[in-house]
């Protein structure tokens, strides 16, 4: 059945169609009492075999626990005459890839989309989601110069059992990790990795790794080693070459262990290039706060596993081959640590990723949960928000 502008699909009008894609159609609507445009996104029956239409459940599963201003927004979700619809915020603007297509993009640009895209993603790893399909096609920037990531499709979560039989690849081939090429489950630093890929391109106009066909490409993410940036493309700094260099390692364990810490790299490296230019914009007031506080980890770092505790701070001169010590209620630090990671995924809901800070901020000022909780709830600018947050406590 094919949607014509005008026709009605619940309470909204068809506008225009924007697009299709492996999960279904994309189409502008209005909705007849707000008259709200926003976008809709329909899985039709003839493309649903069982596997998609669960993907496409969980697309909208996934997205519903996702509130970012760097992911693309869903706002409902319902069935229409056996069309499962979902309801997204319409945005206006163009992939990363068709801008890349319509002009050349500078470094400043190019660095200041990765930090957003960065952003989304340490936020939806902090809440154990893995994107899994990374590419310049699923970057929108907005007319205002937002970055929203988009298509949650094959997302992995926590929740989530894998759909896709053993040795089936999802996701590009050419933004793939070599984990996910060999046939390993995607973490975390997958994302990374192909984060790493886009940057790459965006930087010297070029893919890192290249092939006659798949079996090639799919050899060259195992084996090649790629042309560090600054050799193609002279104008970037050599620690920024570094960093992406260092996203793109062949072992996962050798990357940047979370999207923060490649950030932080990225940021650092820009800083304190030789032209003496800061090409990111600058961080807002509370998270650059919580940034400068929260004890430096990059050179020990090792990839967050959805589930484990966050470590806690060590206080100011304290040895870190100290043995843990018992918190004043008498709990061990590991009880101490699965609480504060609690804490930082419930506060993330409201303030996103830099939560994990504020909290490693409080934690080493007393080990008090209490104490932890009152304060942490400063950081979030809704009263009813706030409230849902120490509510939460008591739960």
């Amino acid at each position: 059945m094919a949607f014509e502008p005008g026709q009605r699909i619940g309470d909204y009008e068809v506008v225009a169609k924007l697009g299709a894609g492996g999960l279904g159609e994309v189409f502008e609507v209005r909705h007849m009492i707000s008259q709200r445009r926003e976008a809709m996104k329909l899985l039709l029956p003839d493309q649903g075999s069982p596997e998609m239409v669960e993907r496409f459940r969980r697309e909208v599963q996934t997205l519903a626990a996702l509130n970012h201003v760097n992911i693309a927004q869903l706002h409902t979700a319902f069935y229409f005459e056996n069309h499962l619809a979902m309801i997204m915020e319409l945005i206006h603007g163009e992939t990363v890839r068709d801008l890349r297509l319509r002009m050349a993009i500078t470094l400043p640009q190019a660095l200041d989309c990765i930090e957003q895209t960065l952003n989304a993603l340490a936020y939806a790893h902090l809440l154990g989601v893995v994107h899994r399909d990374i590419k310049p096609s699923n970057i929108m920037i907005t007319d205002g110069g937002v970055v929203k990531l988009l298509d949650f499709g094959i997302a992995l979560t926590q929740r989530g059992s894998e759909l896709t039989r053993a040795g089936y690849l999802l996701g590009s081939l050419n933004y793939m990790s070599p984990e996910q090429v060999s046939g390993s489950k995607a973490t975390p630093r997958s994302d990374i990795y192909a984060v790493g890929v886009t940057l790459y391109e965006l930087l010297t106009g070029t893919l890192p790794i290249k092939g006659a066909n798949n079996y090639e490409i799919m050899m060259a993410h195992l084996n090649q080693v790629p042309v560090p940036p600054h050799h193609i493309a002279p104008q970037v700094p050599v620690k920024v070459s570094d960093a992406v260099m260092c996203a793109l390692a062949k072992e996962p364990a050798q990357r940047f262990a979370t999207a923060e810490e490649f950030l932080n790299a990225l940021r650092l490296a820009a800083s304190t290039s030789e032209e003496g230019n800061t090409y990111i914009r600058p961080l807002p007031a509370r998270v650059r706060t919580a940034l400068m506080t929260a004890p430096n980890t990059a050179a020990t770092a090792t990839a967050p596993v959805p589930g484990t505790p966050l470590p806690t701070p060590a206080p100011s001169g304290t040895q870190m081959a100290a043995p843990p010590t018992q918190s004043k209620s008498g709990s061990s630090s590991g009880l101490q640590n699965l609480s504060l990671e609690e804490i930082s995924r419930k506060l993330a809901v409201y303030i996103g990723p830099v939560a994990k800070f504020v909290v490693k901020k409080l934690a080493a000022k007393s080990d008090d949960l209490d104490f932890i909780y009152r304060e942490a709830a400063k950081e979030i600018e809704s009263d009813s928000d706030r409230a849902a947050f120490l509510k939460a406590r008591r739960q």
